[in-house]
């Protein structure tokens, strides 16, 4: 098996990587950046490398390429810090005993199942029974999951809602974990959730709505190629 690490990137890997890089520059510069009092530009470059290193775990994960794994460790370790010390404790918890272990699982499971011509990961579809166990799972946490979040220590506004998104993201992750191609339904379902949000925001005129909008509008666009790829390598 071929242990050469891809990185070639083509026009619309660039396009997704450098569009969503100089989003999250723009909206470090023009949403908070500027500081008129003493002229100078307050640059967030913990925030920026958190962008940075999370497109780039999208895009090559949806290549295939183990790659982003690598990113991915980056990103999620990051984003502990940035959670924690912003007092969201319950993310902080999330990303550091799920999302970053599943980073390295991760990597373990590609490199064992990686194709021995292209390097890129065996990808798989959905069984029957991987769909019912999955619809099982998400049929027990999510009603529990927004108990936990009706508590008043928590008090979430949108328990149900949060509920959801958080175990079907913890579902996708896993999915993605054993190269189920089917998990970019789950991302592309969420990215648009997203979307319609920031779009009911952008209208309503909030702070830096319009930026994030266009930021999760590439995220559509990376769930679309990461559907469309893995359903190619799928078929291989």
């Amino acid at each position: 098996m071929t242990t050469k690490l891809n990185f070639s990137f083509n026009w619309f890997d660039w396009f997704l990587v450098l569009g969503t890089t100089i989003v999250s520059a723009a909206s470090m510069i023009f949403g908070t950046g500027w500081d008129w009092d003493n002229i100078r530009l307050r640059w967030d470059t913990i925030g920026f490398i958190v962008a940075v290193t999370g497109i780039l775990n999208l895009v090559l994960c949806a290549k295939g390429n183990i790659i982003n794994y690598i990113f991915g460790i980056i990103y999620n370790a990051i984003y502990v810090y940035i959670a924690f010390n912003s007092e969201l404790y319950a993310d902080s918890v999330l990303y550091l005993c799920y999302y970053l272990p599943m980073q390295f699982v991760g990597w373990f499971n590609w490199k064992k199942n990686r194709n021995a011509e292209s390097g890129k990961v065996n990808v798989r579809h959905l069984t029957r029974r991987m769909l019912l166990i999955f619809l099982a799972v998400t049929a027990v946490l999510i009603p529990l999951f927004a108990w936990i979040l009706q508590l008043p220590a928590i008090g979430d506004s949108q328990p149900w809602l949060d509920s959801a998104t958080t175990v079907v993201s913890l579902i996708a992750m896993y999915m993605m974990v054993k190269a189920i191609a089917e998990q970019w339904y789950i991302w592309l379902a969420l990215d648009l959730l997203q979307v319609s949000k920031w779009t009911v925001a952008t209208i309503g005129g909030e702070e830096h709505a319009a930026l994030t909008l266009v930021m999760f509008a590439f995220f559509v666009a990376n769930a679309l190629y990461g559907l469309i790829l893995w359903n190619r390598l799928a078929k291989k």
